[in-house]
């Protein structure tokens, strides 16, 4: 399904971070609840996505951030950077407003990275995702993910995340296009 057309993803700037941040908190207060405790919610969103950190890596030139806007309106961002390999890319985040899911919105956002990938040689996307969240797992499949392994990192804190591994080939296009 295709994002309508008064969606509009474009880079982050300095003065979105607060938002990002606070839409960020948003999504993950509702949706994480059940499939990790609050306390590990409250530490991974401070070690993630308050404002200094996201800035850090923007201005690092390794990791780059965009934003979503439907309408005007912020409904949902992704990060990515140059995976473990020259020849990936991994979306270490990537999220819509529950308001906007099922709307083609996270697709848009999928294909945006996968078109930064192979402009910069990449033909395996990579994330990681909680084992328990199913239905993110279901739409990264749907959009040409499968899972490639399951690994438990150790974040600090007492916490772990305990997610699958899911990779998409990008193929022979990665290699034309670059």
């Amino acid at each position: 399904m295709s994002a309508p057309a008064d969606a509009v993803i474009a880079p982050l700037a300095e003065a979105d971070l607060a938002a990002v941040a606070a839409l960020a908190r948003e999504i993950w207060y509702r949706h994480y609840p059940g499939i990790i405790t609050v306390r590990q919610i409250d530490y991974m969103l401070d070690q993630r996505y308050r404002p200094e950190v996201i800035r850090a890596q923007l201005a690092s030139g390794n990791a780059w951030w965009v934003k979503l806007e439907v309408a005007g309106r912020l409904a949902g961002f992704a990060q990515y950077q140059l995976g473990e390999d020259p020849a990936s890319m991994k979306i270490d985040k990537l999220y819509v407003h529950l308001r906007y899911r099922g709307s083609g919105f996270g697709s848009a956002l999928i294909r945006h990275v996968e078109q930064a990938a192979r402009a910069r040689g990449c033909s395996r996307l990579y994330l990681q995702v909680n084992k328990n969240n199913t239905g993110s797992i279901a739409a990264y499949e749907r959009n040409g993910f499968a899972v490639a392994k399951s690994v438990k990192v150790d974040i600090g804190g007492g916490y772990f995340m305990d997610d699958y591994v899911m990779d998409k080939n990008l193929g022979h296009e990665a290699r034309d296009a670059a």
